[in-house]
């Protein structure tokens, strides 16, 4: 099993738990560029890495960017 935190990241503990755990959690991001936000529900599989960027990936092939991630199962990340 790889590894959920790439060199260099820093994972806040709740999304450790929740990969280690694998259970449904729900993610709120923000894309640059607007201030609207989105959700989306998934069980956390891994934490991947291409050049600079990290990623979270969910069961079911959905990525998304750590670095637009604003909440996970309603609280708040740091901005």
């Amino acid at each position: 099993m790889p590894s959920p935190s790439p060199a260099g990241t820093s994972l806040p503990i709740l999304l450790h738990a929740l990969l280690r755990e694998q259970r449904a959690c729900l993610l709120v991001y923000r894309a640059p560029g607007t201030s609207a936000e989105f959700a989306v529900r998934g069980i956390l599989l891994d934490v991947l890495r291409r050049g600079q960027v990290d990623y979270l990936r969910l069961a079911g092939g959905c990525e998304l960017r750590l670095d637009w991630l604003v909440a996970v199962n309603g609280h708040r990340l740091a901005a």
